[in-house]
């Protein structure tokens, strides 16, 4: 085999591992907060139509803010309205025959509600909450590898990164949370990649999906690059900001009938919930049913958590740090008096910013966590003298290429 025909099938490889690699992420994902959540349907049968279930958003007919954020899945409904009856029932006898995504995320539904169009737009938000998470995954390893990442410490990366979004889900998760994510993540994916255009659509797209995303411009404005004029810079805030009030405005009338309020405060339960003491010993099975995992909040994640971004604080650079300053700090009161618990997916527009900060340190993982040589020498040696462990190369070893590349 030539040179040229191996560097085609390594780079096919590479897609068929990025490929996979992206499946089993998103699959981890989505299953660990649909598993406990669903669609969140299991509601109680009088005025269902009325409750924050995927029917009540799908109709409008959800209580507010719920309702809000009901544009997806809105549609979702009218896409599957749209179906010709006899595609529709044939469809349904399809998905009738095993109907295993209800009995795993969707048992909640009322077997009366169960009709071919809600089946079928319960499948299309299921398909959509899974591309976004898809999309949502690639974006964390094309980051990974702008940043000077190799191959293998991308993936690494990246799966960590799975590993952890889950455990933001531990008191509640919607459907529009992912699109919110796949939102704020592509605009900031693209403000890096210097292409505003792309950029200003993704904002533009994911106001529709929630009332508060007009707070992603406010912070992409401290992100740009000092070599930026201050004039673009203003102008595509404008911009940004212009079309988050459009979608606002659209999201957000016609519902002065529906049932709740502006927004739900539950700033004395938050108080209550962080003055306890057990609540910072807590586990939930969020990943898996049986699997208790630690909340964030846990020491067994809260510490090592504190000790990994303590350093990473330390090594961003200046724009990683203002960025996440300004997406970080609107979001505290909002979470406070508005949030719920430990309910970490309060605070996901800041998301992004956290993630620029863990991929500045993450190739360090292994000397912030590991003793320094001197210090182990200091150490007293163990009575039982083993074997040493094979070295392997560490897994977020970057390539000394990459270190004199400028840091994006």
């Amino acid at each position: 085999m030539n040179a040229s025909r191996k560097q085609y099938v390594l780079r096919f490889c590479r897609f068929c591992i990025v490929l996979v690699m992206l499946l089993i992420c998103a699959g981890n994902i989505t299953n660990s907060v649909l598993l406990k959540y669903g669609f969140r349907d299991t509601q109680q049968l009088e005025h269902y139509d009325e409750t924050f279930s995927l029917i009540g958003m799908m109709n409008g007919t959800a209580p507010k803010p719920y309702v809000y954020r009901s544009t997806l899945a809105k549609i979702a409904k009218r896409v599957a309205d749209d179906i010709e009856p006899s595609v529709q029932q044939k469809l349904f006898r399809s998905i009738r025959k095993y109907d295993s995504l209800r009995n795993a995320y969707f048992s909640g539904v009322p077997d009366a509600r169960w009709t071919p169009g809600v089946a079928i737009a319960y499948h299309l938000m299921y398909l959509a909450i899974v591309l976004a998470t898809i999309f949502i995954v690639l974006i964390v390893y094309r980051l990974a590898r702008m940043h000077g990442y190799r191959f293998g410490a991308a993936l690494g990366f990246t799966a960590a990164f799975s590993f952890i979004y889950p455990l933001t889900f531990q008191q509640g998760g919607y459907f529009y949370d992912f699109a919110e994510m796949l939102g704020v993540f592509g605009a900031m994916y693209f403000l890096l990649k210097r292409r505003m255009v792309v950029c200003t659509l993704f904002v533009a797209l994911a106001s529709f999906n929630k009332e508060t995303f007009f707070l992603v411009p406010v912070a992409l404005f401290f992100l740009h690059d000092r070599s930026i004029a201050l004039r673009p810079r203003i102008g595509w805030l404008a911009l940004q900001l212009a079309c988050c009030l459009i979608g606002r405005q659209c999201i957000m009338s016609g519902y002065a009938h529906n049932a709740g309020g502006f927004v739900e405060v539950h700033i004395l339960d938050n108080l209550r919930f962080w003055i306890k003491p057990g609540s910072y010993f807590s586990f939930y099975n969020l990943v898996a049913k049986g699997v208790f995992t630690p909340s964030l909040q846990n020491p067994l994640l809260s510490l090592p958590l504190f000790v990994f971004f303590r350093e990473a604080w330390k090594s961003a650079s200046p724009r990683y740090r203002r960025y996440f300053l300004a997406a970080f700090l609107p979001l505290l009161p909002l979470y406070a008096c508005f949030g719920f618990g430990d309910e970490v997916r309060g605070l996901s527009l800041a998301f992004p910013a956290i993630l620029l900060l863990a991929l500045g340190a993450a190739p360090r993982f292994s000397s912030i966590f590991e003793p320094a040589p001197d210090l182990r020498e200091a150490l007293p040696a163990a009575k039982d003298t083993q074997p040493a462990a094979v070295k392997l190369p560490a897994a977020f070893d970057i390539e000394s290429a990459s270190h004199s590349r400028a840091q994006t």
